[in-house]
């Protein structure tokens, strides 16, 4: 290093001169010289830029997390070498200093000169000075006394290094400052390490971030989770147990920890031979045993790689809600899509067109497996609530106390949602409605005057909107007069009643669906069927009694077990094939109940020519039950024509 004196002369042959020596003329100091010249005068101390108020504080913010970091690191360096002369500075990535520490001296000094918290070290304005360099060059730099080009510098020294983050981004710089009679190059090495440390505690900074987002959305991901998760080591002992699996086992996780797992749950033999063999288990559904209670589940489990055993427990009643969400989210009927052709289903197709207009709910009746569900979609796909969802709820399915859970929900823990807010906006169709208790009908027949409802465990009140469809396999009238369902909610659930006559009495229906399955199947196997004439006589001739569903079924196993592409007589099953034809003669020549009914309202209306007060005196039955049996027997359209 240059004295004092030799790097001042030098200066001042470059002032005079503008050229310096030819071992000097490849230093940065001479090419910042260079710059300088043309900009300033090196005999007038200019006093650098000054950031303050609003600027400042905006600066301060930006850098925060470096100025907090720095600020830290410089006081204790400063601390172990107090007993010295210098001063430390803290910059930002534009040479703006944030932090000042040091010496009074030095530092009066330095604030003489305008160089304090806010100003800006930049060549343009203070000349060479060791902060541009670093800033330049990413790399630790020092400018000694008449290296600075602007004379009011010369007495002093400085080294600074940059603050590079993780990224390899410049935050900052750490500037050391000594008289220049007490500068050592040792100082560089200070101003490096203050610098290098920032760049670790930031690091540091960065990965305890990264950790923490990681946990937490760890920790969101199980909160809001499903599935129950226990794991535990290769000790058996529990050593995770998620709020998830709490509320599903009814249990407190802290009184589980390091307990053993398998004294705490008694697992199904086949599942328990699976863990103690460290064999994958996906989807299992089992029961077993905790606290002398027994859970029905389905469960995952497996084993990692580090030893840890992890066992998911699926929620049964969720499985069994998406799977069949899945099953009916696929289903897209329409009216034009059902397998229909008779002149009965087309007439209650239009029917059900009507009914879309009125908003009201529909009750759809017939016997098993005529398509209610079918066209129950094909209503809400028609309708305004067609985008919306389409939920389910069969009241044979579950036990009545779930049933009422289900249906109204909960608002303890987290809650759970009621059948009618998931149909919100959509349709919700309501299967075997006359299995329906009480409570329930009670609560459906105020969400039906009120547009209310309140789950089974709250008094507050919830607004919902949507379509109601329910269907029936049994005549509802008979359970209002035995008093076992609601009659005012019988009114309001039939102010639309669609009834799908059985396929027995649809021929043509039978056929196109005959036609239709084989279609379906000749398209999917690249095959051509034929279907003997004697056999779609057969087919059509048959009581059906499963009316849609033993069709299929049927059809099915026919065109599975055929001996060839040519269906005969004797590829039908014989129940089929020997049903007597005689059978359905006898049947249709003994006139149903229903047949009788329909005919006495007929036969009222010709004699009383239309009056319902008289018809209905006369039938011995009151007004309104006869309008009910007037749209149940589909009379409406026939009695306006006349």
């Amino acid at each position: 290093m240059l004295s004092i004196e030799d790097s001042k002369t030098r200066w001042e042959f470059f002032q005079k001169h503008q050229w310096v020596s030819p071992e000097f003329s490849d230093s940065p100091v001479f090419h910042s010289w260079q710059r300088c010249v043309k900009q300033m005068n090196a005999y007038d101390w200019s006093r650098p830029h000054i950031a303050s108020g609003f600027t400042l504080a905006s600066l301060k913010r930006r850098t925060e997390r470096v100025i907090n970091c720095a600020v830290t690191v410089v006081e204790d360096t400063y601390d172990l070498l107090r007993e010295e002369k210098l001063l430390l500075l803290v910059t930002d990535d534009n040479g703006c200093v944030m932090f000042t520490i040091g010496h009074p001296e030095l530092e009066s000094k330095m604030e003489a000169l305008g160089i304090k918290v806010g100003c800006f070290l930049s060549e343009d304005k203070i000349g060479t000075n060791a902060v541009s360099f670093a800033i330049d060059t990413n790399m630790p730099c020092e400018v000694f006394a008449g290296d600075h080009f602007k004379r009011e510098l010369h007495d002093i020294a400085s080294a600074a290094a940059p603050v590079i983050d993780t990224f390899g981004k410049l935050r900052g710089t750490i500037m050391l400052v000594r008289h220049a009679g007490e500068y050592m190059r040792e100082n560089l090495a200070i101003a490096s390490s203050c610098a290098k440390e920032v760049s670790l505690q930031l690091h540091i900074q960065n990965e305890q971030e990264n950790m923490n987002r990681l946990q937490s959305a760890h920790s969101a991901a199980l909160e809001y989770m499903d599935d129950g998760i226990i794991s535990w080591d290769g000790e058996n002992l529990i050593s995770y147990i998620s709020h998830q699996t709490e509320k599903l086992l009814s249990v407190h996780g802290n009184d589980l920890l390091e307990r053993d797992i398998f004294t705490v749950i008694r697992f199904a033999p086949n599942i328990l031979s699976s863990i103690k063999q460290g064999e994958m288990v996906r989807r299992r559904q089992t029961t077993f045993e905790i606290d002398g209670r027994f859970i029905e589940a389905i469960v995952t489990y497996r084993c990692i790689s580090d030893g840890i055993h992890l066992l998911f427990i699926h929620p049964l009643d969720k499985f069994r809600e998406m799977i069949q969400q899945q099953v009916v989210g696929s289903a897209k009927y329409t009216f034009d899509s059902l397998p229909v052709v008779s002149q009965q289903m087309k007439h209650v197709i239009k029917v059900a067109r009507r009914a879309l207009k009125t908003q009201a709910p529909i009750l759809i009746t017939g016997e098993e497996g005529v398509g209610k569900t079918g066209l129950a979609m094909a209503i809400h796909n028609e309708s305004a609530y067609g985008e919306g969802p389409f939920i389910t709820l069969n009241c044979r399915s579950t036990n009545p106390h779930q049933l009422l859970r289900d249906v109204l929900g909960s608002d303890e823990g987290e809650g759970q949602l009621s059948k009618f807010e998931l149909a919100q906006n959509g349709t919700l169709y309501v299967e075997n409605i006359e299995l329906l208790g009480p409570e329930l009908q009670a609560a459906l027949l105020k969400l039906l005057k009120t547009g209310l409802v309140s789950r089974s465990d709250s008094q507050r009140l919830i607004s919902v909107k949507f379509q109601l469809i329910t269907s029936t396999t049994v005549n509802i009238g008979d359970q209002v007069s035995q008093g076992s369902f609601s009659r005012q909610l019988y009114y309001d659930i039939s102010a639309n009643e669609l009834h799908v006559p059985p396929i027995r009495k649809r021929k043509e229906d039978i056929e196109h669906m005959i036609l239709k399955l084989l279609s379906n199947y000749e398209q999917r196997h690249h095959v051509a069927i034929e279907v003997d004439k004697k056999v779609k006589e057969a087919l059509l001739n048959f009581h059906w009694s499963g009316n849609n569903s033993e069709l299929r079924n049927h059809i099915e196993r026919i065109l599975l077990n055929r001996s060839s592409n040519y269906i005969e007589l004797e590829d039908i099953p014989d129940e089929i094939r020997l049903y007597s034809p005689q059978e359905s003669v006898v049947t249709i020549s003994v006139m149903t109940l229903e047949d009788v009914e329909k005919q006495a309202i007929i036969e009222a209306w010709r004699v009383y020519g239309g009056r319902m007060q008289e018809m209905a005196k006369a039938l011995d039955i009151g007004r309104t039950t006869l309008w009910r049996k007037v749209k149940k027997y589909q009379l409406v359209d026939m009695m306006e024509s006349d």
